[in-house]
């Protein structure tokens, strides 16, 4: 991985998903268990599901570009970060397969932390390069929450493969987290992992 301004906030999401694994591996976790576990395992993956489509689909408007001009179609036309937004959707999905509500909120509140970071240095340094054009359209678009239809899709997009083929890898890591964890739990039910712990 070459540094870049991301790779702080890659590495200690890396670490944050690892110790979600490790945590699950050796918790009694009551909120897994009947009817709220299989509720929340189903709206985890329907989560996942939604973020890992949504980033592969919001790629293809940044994939290579975002150096190049301030994109404003496609979903850029509803809220100005959407693959953060859609990261927190997964991460909230990864969450609530933890089985736990603790850790589903401690992801929650760090997610959100490190991409608020991340969208205010971004924010500063798209105001510097793009001037009135992007106050423009900090007015017109909200930050976060998208809100009203998208407006412009282009007729076409110039995507950069390389670019776009990360996009599938980290979409493909929200799923890989979702069956590592699932697999987890059956080892737990097996009772071949220990119980160190118990998390609600």
């Amino acid at each position: 991985m070459t540094a870049s301004a991301s790779t702080p906030r890659l590495r200690v999401t890396l670490c944050w998903y690892l110790l979600l694994l490790l945590a699950v591996a050796v918790s009694a976790r009551p909120c897994a268990d009947g009817f709220p576990g299989a509720l929340g395992d189903l709206v985890a993956l329907v989560l996942i599901a939604a973020a890992s489509l949504g980033r592969v689909w919001t790629s293809v408007f940044i994939a290579g570009l975002k150096d190049a001009h301030l994109v404003t179609t496609g979903p850029y036309s509803r809220c100005r970060n959407p693959l953060y937004a859609l990261s927190l959707v997964g991460g909230t999905g990864v969450g609530l397969a933890t089985g736990s509500v603790t850790l589903t909120v401690a992801t929650m509140v760090l997610l959100f932390v490190l991409y608020l970071r991340a969208i205010l240095a971004e924010e500063r340094y798209l105001a510097e390069r793009h001037g009135d054009a992007f106050r423009q359209y900090c007015a017109e678009v909200p930050r976060l929450w998208p809100r009203g239809a998208t407006r412009a899709y282009p007729a076409s997009v110039e995507v950069n493969v390389a670019v776009y083929a990360k996009a599938f890898r980290d979409a493909g890591s929200f799923i890989l987290l979702f069956v590592l964890l699932q697999l987890i739990d059956v080892l737990r039910a097996q009772g071949w992992l220990p119980t160190l712990l118990t998390l609600w």
